[in-house]
């Protein structure tokens, strides 16, 4: 494995830790904000962290009623620390906020509390370049496997378009486990990241099931741009828009649904 993989790609790669749950994620954005301090944003899998998210009722100002609500708790994230280039020695725990998740693309982004600067930021593939991908091209797939520090593997990218749950996959056969959902897959010779780890297949074997580790499905970097886009974090991929901007509209696009709930509700009183 000596080469394949580059000291910063390695750097990027971290374990996440949830209620009960425990999976990887991945650096994605790291940079100065409007006061100078650091915002950094990881990327896992949605069902890393789902112990996580309660749904409640609660009152609402702008409604002046009660309605569900989800209610976020925090998770950790652990920073490797190595020595020798590649030696794990350590690692350091971070607190981070789920900042937005979707069940249904199996993603979620983690902002950490700290506003200190990160060792390295994982190198997204292009966006709207994914045509370009060949099959057979040479991948590694990084993640905390079994609770493991960063383990890596080594593939090849094998499939496109595989549909599960009425959602796009990739196959490729760097053998991941339990724990390295929502790791990374990187591509050998640019080290660009191209997808998440989110499933692996199982066969009925006896009283049990086995896991096919070397047949991996990730969510492709597609599906990480439009998850980026519909939340709006699109400043992570693109230099147009800025963090506090998005925030701002995300604001306003949440004070919207509720003022169209309330307008709902209101005219079902009235026609009642």
């Amino acid at each position: 494995m000596e080469g394949l993989i580059k000291r910063e790609t390695l750097l990027a790669c971290t374990r996440v830790r949830s209620d009960n749950i425990g999976g990887s994620g991945t650096v994605i954005y790291s940079a100065k904000n409007k006061d100078g301090k650091f915002s950094t944003y990881i990327l896992t899998n949605q069902h890393v962290v789902a112990n996580n998210i309660k749904h409640e009722t609660k009152f609402s100002p702008l409604l002046q009623h009660d309605v569900k609500t989800d209610v976020r708790g925090t998770v950790e994230v652990h920073f490797f620390r190595y020595r020798w280039e590649q030696r794990a020695v350590g690692s350091t725990s971070v607190e981070a906020d789920i900042m937005a998740y979707d069940p249904d693309e199996d993603l979620a982004l983690l902002k950490l509390r700290s506003d200190d600067t990160v060792d390295s930021v994982a190198k997204l593939y292009p966006k709207g370049q994914e045509s370009k991908l060949p099959i057979g091209i040479q991948t590694i797939a990084i993640g905390a496997g079994l609770g493991e520090p960063p383990v890596l593997t080594q593939g090849y990218l094998s499939q496109f378009g595989r549909e599960i749950d009425n959602r796009e996959y990739w196959l490729q056969t760097a053998p991941t486990i339990y724990g390295n959902s929502g790791g990374a897959v990187f591509l050998v010779d640019t080290q660009e990241f191209i997808g998440v780890p989110s499933r692996i297949s199982v066969v009925l074997a006896g009283l049990g099931l086995d896991a096919i580790t070397h047949l991996s499905f990730i969510v492709p970097i597609t599906r990480v741009y439009k998850f980026l886009e519909d939340q709006m974090f699109r400043f992570i991929y693109d230099p147009e828009f800025t963090e506090e901007g998005e925030e701002a509209a995300r604001d306003e696009k949440r004070k919207e649904e509720e003022r169209k709930v309330a307008r709902k509700e209101s005219k079902g009183k009235k026609e009642s």
